[in-house]
């Protein structure tokens, strides 16, 4: 399965990745867009059927929706204050590499992350989480489930948020939980068919 699009976040003049979001939450369905919820993604990138983009200005929170029910249509909302109460996670990579942002401690391959809380839609707190990106250079381990682990340790060490444990935000979908089972039993007819 190939990870969802990213979505992004424009914050203090630059376009950051929208890299996760506090646990039980979602920040689109607090935006009131003027197009319709899509019921299936059109391709393997966008099973969600949308992508999103964020910015801050003056401290509130806005967002945009861009509906893809086809590879030809595509509708974008207006932009929309964003009335969302809980926290998320962004990075910056100025070589603007493509990332990956389905796991929470993605950020650390990452130049610059931070954590960023919202009441209601209004900034209200900013934490710099870079200092995890810099100790991630210097981790080492063989053993590539011990690295991971470590890994994972290390990016929830300086969040003051709860996120969930393994997959972000983009997996919270129906229609990401969809496209997972499908996957799955894909995979699994496969191996047993081999056997």
């Amino acid at each position: 399965m190939t990870m969802q699009s990213r979505d992004y976040f424009y914050f203090k003049g630059q376009k950051f990745t929208l890299i996760d979001v506090e646990k039980g939450k979602q920040i689109i369905d607090f935006g009131r867009f003027n197009i319709p919820k899509i019921k299936q993604g059109y391709c393997s990138s966008c099973w969600r059927g949308y992508t999103a983009v964020y910015s801050v200005e003056k401290k509130q929170l806005w967002g945009i929706k861009y509906n893809r029910e086809s590879g030809d249509i595509e509708d974008v909302s207006r932009k929309t204050p964003v009335f969302f109460t809980g926290s998320c996670i962004i990075a910056l990579d100025n070589n603007r590499d493509l990332k990956n942002s389905d796991q929470l401690a993605d950020f650390l391959s990452f130049e610059y992350a931070f954590e960023l809380h919202f009441t209601r839609g209004i900034l209200t707190e900013i934490n710099d989480i870079s200092k995890a990106i810099q100790e991630a250079k210097e981790l080492e381990n063989d053993n590539r489930d011990e690295y991971f682990k470590e890994r994972e340790l290390l990016a929830r060490k300086y969040l003051k948020y709860n996120y969930d444990e393994h997959k972000t935000y983009k997996w919270r979908y129906p229609a990401a939980v969809k496209w997972e089972k499908e996957f799955i039993r894909f995979w699994e007819s496969r191996r047993k068919k081999n056997e």
